[in-house]
């Protein structure tokens, strides 16, 4: 879960992103706690980053469903 914060902040890692996300499914985070982690980080990372993040975790999401 840090490692995905961390990428979320950084930014412009969409890609490696995607993968944390696929990690953090397979060990049973799900949709909604992923949400909850990005909306947390808002005041400190910024809504255009938190918005990407959301993005990959909806995407990442229909791959599993």
């Amino acid at each position: 879960m840090i490692t995905f914060c961390f990428l979320l902040a950084q930014g412009s890692c969409e890609n490696q992103l995607r993968g944390h996300t696929a990690g953090n499914f397979g060990v049973g985070n799900g949709k909604e706690k992923l949400y909850s982690v990005v909306e947390q980080c808002m005041p400190y990372v910024g809504y255009p980053r938190n918005l990407n993040a959301m993005g990959v975790i909806d995407e990442v999401a229909k791959a599993f469903e």
